[in-house]
């Protein structure tokens, strides 16, 4: 064998061996990115006949994941899993445990309802998992312990302001309540009744429904014999559509208000000209506002899904976000995220398309609720042209 030769093999091993190197720690590399993917979970309904809020949160946390991706605030990249509650606590239960199984997350966005929210919370604080819902309103979760938080304010400050709105505004003096039995709809139907009658004006009647109702005709029509100036129903968006369709239907007059359970595209959709001049409480963000933040939001969402947002699909938007920046500060792990949801008040504070998230030592915000009205089809914030 020539000297030429004996070098040349020698190079060629000295390549080989390099190449494989390279190859291992590339390898290397793409698992400890793959490891340092960020997962959380995601509970909301996807199915059954609350389906609507789960398209929803499934469109506003997607847009949201893919923002954060595309950004730089989390190298190893972000991913939401999520598992279908049917906004029913024993079916929210079982989704979470899924979860802790499938990738033990240190958060989870959601649950959307409050019922299921109160009924993993024990779960949660056990397992040490952080819980944020974007749109649980019932009062209790305040005292669901410390590893529940919130976005949007307890029912007891919706229904009052409803309450004031309805007495001042609407110049209403009587009232009637259909509210929904669960969490949701009994924590509002007492927060209104205890404002409103506090504020000088009278409860006339008080009806109670459950979900999946199909015939609301024969209480609209007692409520209708009663004459009062206002009805609040804090119902869901389906039951909130049959009941404007069959109040249209037998005539009622009374203004109608309701809270942000109902102010959805598909109420919009399925109630057509009975939905015109309805009222409705939430969080003030796209709907006839202008603002950087929320313009840049709905371009986005319209380019991402070819429609108009509707108000929960900009709540998990935001949630998403502020969990996304959490870890980001604090780490992919639920005490210190927990610790660092606290302190996010003051200077600490995140703001975003509701305004100002700060939490307090129970995970609660303080931010007004406004009213809106359908106009011409559309949801616009009432007092604004």
């Amino acid at each position: 064998m020539t000297e030429h030769l004996k070098h040349q093999i020698i190079r060629f091993v000295i390549l080989g061996v390099v190449t494989a190197l390279i190859t291992a720690c590339s390898q290397s590399d793409e698992a400890s990115n793959r490891k340092d993917t960020v997962k959380v979970g995601v509970l909301t309904g996807l199915t059954g006949a609350n389906a609507s809020y789960g398209r929803s949160t499934r469109e506003g946390v997607e847009l949201a994941v893919e923002e954060i991706n595309a950004s730089s605030i989390l190298p190893g990249g972000f991913e939401a899993v999520f598992e279908d509650d049917q906004m029913t606590p024993s079916v929210g239960v079982s989704a979470f445990q899924r979860l802790q199984t499938s990738i033990k997350p240190a958060v989870v966005i959601g649950p959307f309802g409050s019922s299921v929210v109160l009924a993993i919370a024990p779960i949660a604080n056990r397992t040490e998992t952080v819980i944020i819902s974007a749109s649980a309103t019932a009062d209790s979760i305040a005292d669901a312990g410390d590893f529940v938080f919130r976005i949007t304010p307890a029912n007891s400050r919706q229904g009052a302001d409803i309450a004031e709105f309805s007495y001042n505004k609407l110049d209403a003096r009587t009232a009637a309540v259909v509210f929904q039995r669960n969490d949701y709809g009994q924590t509002l139907r007492d927060a209104f009744i205890s404002k409103f009658e506090g504020t000088g004006g009278k409860v006339v009647a008080v009806e109670g429904i459950t979900g999946g109702s199909t015939d609301m005709r024969a209480m609209l029509t007692r409520i209708r014999g009663i004459n009062p100036d206002v009805l609040f129903f804090p119902l869901h968006s389906q039951e909130s559509t049959l009941l404007l369709r069959q109040s249209a239907d037998i005539g009622l007059t009374a203004a109608l208000i309701s809270g942000d359970g109902a102010m959805t595209t598909e109420l919009l959709e399925g109630a057509g000209p009975a939905a015109e001049g309805v009222y409705f409480s939430t969080l003030a963000l796209g709907y006839g506002r202008s603002d950087e933040q929320i313009a840049k939001f709905e371009k986005n969402f319209q380019a991402r899904y070819n429609k108009a947002h509707d108000v929960y699909a900009a709540y998990y938007y935001e949630v998403t976000w502020l969990v996304a920046r959490a870890i980001a500060a604090a780490g992919n792990d639920a005490k210190a995220i927990r610790d660092y949801l606290y302190a996010m008040n003051g200077d600490n504070a995140y703001r975003g398309l509701t305004g100002v998230t700060a939490f307090d030592g129970r995970g609660e915000v303080d931010k007004p609720f406004y009213i809106y009205v359908v106009q011409d089809g559309a949801f616009r914030l009432f007092g604004r042209e």
